[in-house]
């Protein structure tokens, strides 16, 4: 009988068809319930209606023959929620049982839930020096008697045994602590539904925060969604933003991408697009503006803030992308005051017969009072730019870009000079979708995450050069990539 665990709870364990949480199907099932009248022990095996593959009979000794006069789910279906409903669902990688049998309950159009206890990480905490946590390793550990593995009932009995024994082994604080440890990170805000946290995946992708009558609160990005989400409920403390998002939460949403960059790209769209409450940094910007240096009669370099449409070409240098002509005109008065630069000679103040204001404070090297000469100036004013130059475009035309493993789908991205012209699911689709787009606005955030994704190689990027340049007007065809 348990002594350190929330009481009643249930061990459960299944047997499937696969591991496909929302296409295989559930072969057998085993609760043992622990209430404060002792422990009770019910198992069944179920008819999965379709055919169990031969892999998996040989792993679990659980053949087609033996199901097929088995019970449908269906049929055990108020039995199994009369021995679940109210207790504490325990399993061996949980989300994983718990997960199919949802899954089996909302095909009879009933939404069923539960809080949980994972015995995977029971054992990462109370065993932390100890190699492996899987059921296997833990019945090898703590040489616990199992009649036979993969069969439901047996391993919900080697679970059951193991939480027996880390009672005993670890004691009542140590138990108490790591089952606290657990659900500290899962501290949800009042009138919020904890179960829609069931049905985030551990899976790089965008998830959105909505109030009520469906208003978008948050936009957010992350390579593992579910952990970021929670992330957020745990900092609500921390942070009043956090909190008023967490406290306005009632639904949660989200997209799967296959990485970490589509998931970039993804963010900042939905966010210019949809326009979240909470979202400040991604906002949309009509028009963004840049600096060029223009060269004088005597040689020196001028900057000058300009408007740009697109991202310049190799023979183009600029230097930053600014949000209004204000941002960046503040963003050279900081560098001149940075490295002694001359204002009238970087475009702040009129030229005159006097020195500029900087000079009289004492932060310009003097070029306004003949001090400096001009090809000084102008070598200063280039390595104080230089951590704002625009990259440039590092292909002669655009690019395929292929993000996703072998496990996984793919995202195909069509590039050029930093701007996505197209997105597709096959590269067919894309060069496809390449002859319908329009003109590509400049993007910061775009040209940022294409930065870093392009320029840093990745496992889980390919790109592909596309061999001829022609106008998207023209057709695209797939032997255009090299």
């Amino acid at each position: 009988m348990l002594q350190h665990y929330p009481i009643p709870c249930a061990i459960v364990d299944i047997e499937t068809t696969g591991g496909n949480v929302t296409y295989d199907r559930i072969t057998e099932i085993a609760i043992i319930e622990v209430t404060k009248d002792g422990v009770t022990e019910w198992s069944t095996l179920i008819n999965p209606r379709v055919h169990i593959p031969k892999s998996i009979q040989s792993l679990t000794g659980i053949t087609d023959e033996m199901v097929a006069t088995a019970p449908y789910f269906e049929q055990v279906a108020k039995e199994i929620l009369l021995r679940l409903q109210g207790k504490l669902f325990i399993a061996h990688n949980v989300r994983f049982d718990y997960g199919f049998i949802r899954n089996e309950y909302a095909r009879l159009a009933y939404s069923f839930k539960a809080k949980l206890l994972c015995t995977v990480k029971l054992s990462r905490f109370l065993y932390a020096d100890r190699a492996g946590h899987s059921l296997e390793k833990i019945i090898a550990r703590h040489q616990i008697y199992v009649a036979a593995r993969h069969r439901a009932l047996d391993d919900a009995r080697a679970t059951y045994k193991f939480m027996s024994i880390a009672e005993e082994e670890k004691g009542e604080h140590q138990v108490k602590q790591a089952i606290q440890h657990q659900y500290r990170k899962e501290s949800m805000p009042a009138h919020f539904d904890a179960c829609l946290v069931d049905e985030l995946p551990n899976h790089s992708g965008v998830y959105y925060f909505w109030g009520e009558n469906r208003e978008l609160l948050y936009i957010g990005k992350s390579i593992n969604i579910r952990k970021r989400v929670l992330g957020h409920f745990t900092a609500d403390h921390k942070s009043s933003r956090e909190m008023k998002i967490c406290q306005q939460t009632r639904n949660i949403t989200f997209e799967k991408t296959p990485g970490e960059l589509s998931a970039l790209l993804l963010e900042s769209k939905k966010v210019k697009e949809l326009q979240p409450l909470y979202n400040r940094r991604l906002r949309r910007v009509s028009t963004f503006y840049s600096v060029c240096l223009v060269k004088q009669q005597d040689g020196l370099l001028n900057p000058n803030i300009l408007p740009i449409s697109e991202l310049p070409q190799a023979n183009q240098k600029r230097y930053g992308l600014f949000r209004s002509a204000k941002q960046a005109k503040e963003a050279i008065q900081g560098i001149c005051d940075s490295h002694g630069l001359c204002y009238q000679a970087c475009g702040l103040e009129p030229f005159s017969k006097r020195a500029c204001s900087s000079h009289q404070l004492k932060k310009c090297r003097g070029y306004c009072a003949g001090k400096l000469p001009a090809l000084q100036h102008n070598v200063k004013l280039l390595e104080s730019l230089s951590s704002l130059a625009l990259t440039s475009w590092p292909y002669p035309g655009p690019v395929a870009l292929v993000e996703g493993s072998g496990n996984d789908y793919y995202q195909y991205l069509l590039i050029d000079n930093w701007c996505v012209l197209a997105t597709a699911n096959s590269m067919e689709e894309l060069l496809e979708n390449a002859r319908r787009k329009t003109q590509p606005e400049i993007d910061k955030d775009i040209y940022r995450y294409l930065r870093s994704a392009i320029l840093t190689p990745s496992k889980t990027i390919k790109i592909f050069p596309l061999q001829s340049i022609r106008p998207l007007s023209q057709p695209l065809e797939a032997t255009d990539i090299e």
